[in-house]
């Protein structure tokens, strides 16, 4: 008994512990955020740092250098007409030579404010380098969206060299090609991979620089982004107030409006029926063009082929187009917008995504040219073919209502309450109202079964449904520890969906809403 009793002193002494430690951990992410704060750790090329890197204010100095009439050149040095990050210098030297440009540059210029009874800085080691500043850096990433590119290539007056480049390693340039546009990181990668400047690197630079001359002409209306302050592009409240453009002209590079997913060139009997991919359509329906091009904007197939690359990240085409959980996947990211959607969430948050990927109807709404058909005009060019073979005007999905029953009545478990009487046909004319205002649900719902399976999930005929209790036959708690017993296989289908629906009535603890009493 005596153990006993020490063991459990010995764990509430743990538990207090392990709650102190939370809450030190838990102060600790109270601190102090600023948008602007830059730790200067460049030190650590040259080996570990001897004192604690410097959390540093960028937006406080440059207020104080605005109101001087000072700007960026004032702390950072230019090369090739582009402003370099680095603090007084264009390329690392020597650490000693490095320090002394800090150590120099900074104490003195916060000696002489003093001097002058001005505001200034730290001019004391511990002041600057400190373990645990008060302090921190807190910088939202900025999305250059759709919206936000048209807002710079209006600002660059269409010019798109002004940002594209490609490399020509032979002649040591960097020149424009119209039609060769691509994502910056396809090359500027973080941490870099190659010879170019990191992404970080390289977006800094040329933006900063190109809006350090957009200033001087006034064409900035965004002042804190004018005068090249971090909050402008990475303070989560002042992104919020960019204004999304609504009509956003197609940006031009040459790509299909149509095309086949997977190349028909190396089509073999065995192989799936292929997919024809509306890439207008879904070009209207991102963000940017990275939803899908995560590097590169060449085809999926070029990294993604049927076995796996290196290029690919040893990821097979199969897996990019259908993995449930990627954003970037075909299945992934139509699943995401079903989860997100109010209308649509109702039923897909109770059907699991692997199980509908696998459902050969649900297959077939894709790949819906036979091979047979694409044998037969091999010789057409590949946009041809896609133009040739275009998807028909999405139907409206139809449904003879006549065949539904107006209204159902649930009484399996009338023990307590009367029976529900379900609004069955004024439910599924709801649904269908939603559907049909919705171009990738008219597109998955051409079927009866794809409307009445969302209840009658594992339904051979949903013309003639079994009742609920062939599945779900015990009153209460579960059978076989996976199937619901009746009363909460129907209590979560109708709460899921309400909750889902952001439907307000009934309430989940009202039960004479939906259950009269006896």
């Amino acid at each position: 008994m005596k153990f006993k009793h020490t063991v459990t002193a010995l764990l509430g002494v743990c538990f207090t512990l392990s709650t102190l430690y939370a809450a030190s951990h838990q102060k600790m992410d109270t601190r102090k955020t600023r948008a602007d704060i830059i730790v200067i750790d460049s030190m650590k090329i040259f080996g570990d740092l001897e004192k604690a890197a410097v959390s540093f204010p960028h937006d406080k100095h440059t207020d104080v250098l605005e109101k001087q009439g000072k700007d960026c050149s004032t702390c950072h040095q230019t090369k090739d007409d582009k402003l370099v990050l680095k603090f007084q210098r264009t390329a690392e030297i020597d650490q000693e030579t490095s320090l002394d440009i800090y150590h120099t540059n900074c104490i003195n210029c916060h000696e002489e404010r003093a001097a002058e009874d001005l505001e200034t800085g730290p001019v004391e080691c511990g002041e600057c380098h400190q373990l645990r500043p008060k302090v921190i850096a807190a910088q939202e990433v900025i999305n250059f969206d759709s919206s936000m590119h048209h807002r710079h290539i209006v600002a660059a007056e269409n010019k798109c060299e002004s940002c594209h480049h490609i490399v020509d390693a032979e002649n040591n340039k960097i020149p424009y090609v119209k039609g060769k546009e691509d994502s910056c990181r396809a090359c500027h990668k973080d941490p870099t991979l190659t010879k170019a400047q990191t992404y970080k690197a390289a977006a800094h630079e040329q933006c900063i620089s190109c809006h350090q001359d957009k200033k001087s002409k006034e064409k900035i209306e965004n002042k804190a982004v004018a005068n090249n302050k971090c909050a402008g592009c990475h303070d989560e409240l002042l992104l919020k107030q960019i204004a999304k453009l609504d009509k956003i002209p197609r940006r031009d590079r040459n790509q299909p409006d149509l095309t086949f997913l997977k190349s028909f060139d190396t089509i073999t009997s065995q192989m799936m029926n292929p997919v024809i991919f509306n890439h207008q359509q879904h070009e209207e329906k991102v963000f940017t063009c990275s939803d899908c091009h995560h590097e590169t904007l060449n085809s999926c197939e070029s990294c993604h082929d049927l076995k796996g690359s290196k290029e690919g990240g040893w990821v097979t085409l199969a897996q990019a187009m259908h993995k449930v959980g990627s954003e970037r996947s075909c299945i992934g990211c139509h699943e995401l917008k079903k989860q997100q959607a109010k209308d649509c969430a109702g039923c897909h948050s109770l059907i699991e995504p692997e199980k509908h990927v696998s459902d050969g109807q649900s297959c077939q709404s894709c790949h819906s040219i036979s091979i047979e058909q694409i044998k037969k005009d091999k010789t057409a060019g590949k946009e041809l073919l896609a133009k040739h073979y275009r998807l028909p005007p999405i139907g409206e999905p139809r449904i003879d209502y006549n065949t539904v029953p107006e209204e159902v009545v649930i009484d399996v478990i009338s023990d307590q309450y009367q029976g529900v009487t379900f609004q069955h046909r004024k439910i599924i004319k709801s649904m269908m109202e939603k559907i049909t205002g919705n171009a990738l649900a008219k597109n998955f719902h051409q079927g009866k079964d794809a409307i009445c399976q969302s209840c009658h999930h594992n339904s051979p005929d949903v013309s003639n449904p079994p009742k609920c209790i062939s599945c779900h036959a015990s009153a209460e708690g579960e059978q076989d520890g996976r199937v619901p017993g009746t009363k909460a296989a129907y209590h979560r289908q109708c709460f899921e969906c309400h909750e889902k629906m952001e439907i307000e009535k009934p309430v989940s603890d009202d039960c004479t809403a939906c259950h009269k009493e006896k």
